[in-house]
């Protein structure tokens, strides 16, 4: 790879308002200049020079002063990361995650079947991450309100202007999330369904977040 740039905030688990991160390959380091420049990524910060020079290296890619508190936040989320290498790291990490997905796809399609609902969560492994996505023609989002108000925590988008379905999304984050929790979410969602509890007034008014 020549460069990389994630989230801090759901990948890495640091939570709301966490940094970014960057990864520049030290062949490039000294050849791009990051929009974004703040003090700290100047060669000498403390000059107070008219004149914006970018430090040497990776620390060219430095904003300004880091956000302390969201900083402690963002270890904690890479010390859950830093206590499953000795279970196997990322790779086993990315097994259970696509074990997740999987049990999630197939019991919603066993248990959920004639429900309306779609696949838009590619099946191949190499196509999806630690995410699935049902698509429904109607009622979406007092679904996902529904499950919301039994515990668990999806998330609603909106179709494209009528073209497409409207989306529920769920995340199977592989460090926290286990088989059974799959199973009970899957068992929420098959009883919102068939009660049609989703049809009940409260569930079907639009909240600030979806």
């Amino acid at each position: 790879a020549d460069f990389a740039i994630g989230c801090g905030y759901k990948y890495l688990n640091g939570g709301p308002g966490a940094p970014a991160f960057v990864w520049v390959h030290p062949r490039h380091a000294d050849r791009f200049w990051q929009p974004l420049s703040g003090w700290w990524g100047h060669a000498a910060p403390f000059e107070f020079t008219p004149d914006y020079r970018p430090a040497p290296g990776i620390a060219r890619y430095l904003c300004g002063t880091q956000p302390i508190l969201s900083m402690v936040a963002l270890e904690c989320g890479l010390d859950v990361f830093a206590a499953a290498e000795p279970l196997g790291g990322m790779a086993a990490l990315r097994a259970k995650s696509l074990a997740l997905t999987d049990l999630f796809i197939a019991l919603v399609q066993e248990r959920c079947a004639g429900q309306g609902l779609g696949l838009a969560t590619p099946r191949e492994h190499a196509q999806r991450g630690s995410q699935v996505c049902l698509t429904r023609k109607q009622g979406a989002y007092a679904i996902v309100q529904a499950l919301i108000a039994r515990g668990v925590i999806g998330d609603f988008r909106a179709g494209d202007s009528g073209q497409h379905e409207d989306i529920l999304r769920f995340g199977l984050t592989p460090l926290y999330t286990g088989f059974a929790d799959v199973w009970n979410a899957v068992e929420h969602l098959r009883q919102v369904l068939a009660t049609g509890e989703w049809q009940r007034p409260e569930f079907n008014q639009k909240q600030a977040v979806t």
